[in-house]
């Protein structure tokens, strides 16, 4: 209990130079002995960051749940079982068909804010309408992408269109936004008032 003591007193209050031996150990510089072989020194430092941004950056955190209780308070935050978290809503585009409704889920990235991906590193996909049903019975749909486990969700936004930056990150909000955009061109294309390539073309 004593050396535990030490030891702690070292590598947590920083009282002294930690050393690491060959065999693995971490010691207080003054306990060292020569039985101990080759030994480093580690300087101070904090230990690798949580690889979750809501935990890294809470003010960000705050921020995006604010700004979609304003704009979207339809929609729930939840969390995956890898950590992500995500929010789940409906929306209503009634403007461009009657009784329309869809029910969306937005998953943040690991590294959010980015624009490493197209639409940025917040994703929409489509829970309700099944767009793998969709686009199996109309032969293909433009501007949708597939996650790393094949999970189509849709193309919202070209990634110079994404903005970045600690005031400037695509939130949810704005990815929201370009989803709506997208069913509502999805909507007139489906009903006839757009064509192919007026979808296919990524101005809108």
């Amino acid at each position: 209990a004593e050396e535990r003591k030490r030891i702690r007193d070292v590598l947590v209050r920083g009282n002294g130079e930690v050393k690491i031996t060959q065999s693995g150990d971490a010691k207080p510089a003054s306990e060292v002995r020569p039985g101990d072989g080759n030994t480093i020194s580690v300087p101070k430092g904090k230990l690798a960051a949580s690889m979750y941004w809501y935990e890294n950056d809470p003010d960000l955190y705050r921020e995006e749940v604010k700004a979609m209780n304003q704009q979207f308070p339809q929609f729930e935050l939840r969390k995956l079982s890898d950590g992500r978290l995500c929010w789940i809503g409906t929306v209503k585009p009634t403007s461009v068909r009657k009784n329309a409704s869809w029910m969306l889920q937005l998953v943040y990235d690991h590294n959010h804010p980015s624009n490493n991906n197209y639409g940025g590193s917040v994703r929409v996909y489509v829970i309700d309408p099944d767009l793998e049903e969709l686009k199996r019975k109309l032969g293909g749909i433009p501007h949708l992408l597939r996650d790393p486990s094949g999970n189509i969700h849709l193309c919202t936004a070209r990634r110079e269109d994404v903005k970045t930056g600690r005031n400037l990150s695509t939130s949810a909000v704005a990815s929201l936004a370009w989803a709506i955009k997208w069913i509502c061109v999805f909507e007139l294309w489906l009903a006839g008032d757009v064509t192919t390539d007026e979808f296919q073309n990524h101005t809108f």
